[in-house]
């Protein structure tokens, strides 16, 4: 099968690679999150470049690596693979990969038959699990235009991959708008009576909130959310007035009132 776009290569190797993974784990121990998340369950059109997944802490370091690399290693994971146009994987080098109590990263590469050296990684993190965790079919939309079958993966829901989305927001040290444009896909997924969403932040962390979003410029959006869509996607969020759509509607999302704009 015929996969030409580096964004969709690097996410059949997710895709792949979570349905293998999670088949090694309870469904109570593992749940993926951040972007892929929201493109697999929740409709993002935000392709991901890297997949990130929290894992219990019980599960001991050396046996997590020992599955991942297995994963990565398997007959059935390569030759897959070679179905969209990806020759080999060149797996992570462990001697440097930061394998530690708190978090497990693999760095990998895909050398695709056109010559395509194409970087991604998938981490691991220890630092708890959210609740709840749901498990549910990945979309159809997603696994449609690669004609996997369907499956069913651990995951976590709106609201909570949207409070995540806004600690990131909180504790980056350098801001990301993949965070804000995430907040504005969860945001038609999330009823507004919901308190959930802010509660435990208290009046400065949400003036913080506030004052990162507004901050945020447009080249940052464009080089780290509109480069990472579809071709049509593209020409539709690729405005700045469309960026400023996304910023507002976020903050409504988050109910920040005007004595916090500012």
């Amino acid at each position: 099968m015929t996969v030409t776009s580096p964004l969709q290569k690097r996410e059949i190797f997710h895709l792949v690679f979570l349905r293998i993974l999670i088949q090694k784990f309870p469904v109570s121990k593992i749940a993926l999150k951040g972007g892929s998340n929201l493109r697999f369950f929740f409709g993002s059109i935000r392709y991901s470049e890297d997949m990130d997944l929290d894992i219990a802490p019980t599960e001991a370091v050396h046996r997590v690596q020992e599955r991942v690399l297995g994963v990565l290693d398997s007959t059935v994971f390569v030759d897959t693979l070679r179905m969209y146009g990806i020759d080999r994987i060149q797996p992570p080098d462990m001697s440097r990969a930061k394998q530690t109590k708190t978090v497990q990263r693999f760095k990998v590469h895909l050398i695709s038959n056109a010559g395509e050296d194409l970087f991604t990684k998938v981490e691991l993190s220890r630092r708890g699990l959210d609740s709840p965790i749901l498990n549910e079919p990945i979309s159809t939309s997603v696994l449609y235009p690669y004609r996997l079958p369907p499956f069913i993966a651990p995951h976590y829901p709106a609201v909570v991959a949207a409070r995540q989305k806004i600690q990131a927001l909180l504790s980056r040290k350098e801001s990301q708008a993949r965070d804000v444009f995430d907040l504005y896909v969860l945001s038609s997924q999330i009823e507004e009576s919901d308190t959930s969403l802010t509660a435990g932040l208290s009046t400065i962390d949400l003036k913080r909130v506030s004052e990162t979003i507004h901050q945020m410029r447009f080249d940052e959006y464009s080089d780290t959310v509109v480069s990472y869509l579809g071709p049509d996607d593209q020409q539709a969020y690729g405005s700045r007035s469309g960026w400023e759509s996304i910023q507002l509607r976020v903050l409504e999302l988050l109910d920040v009132g005007p004595d916090l704009n500012g």
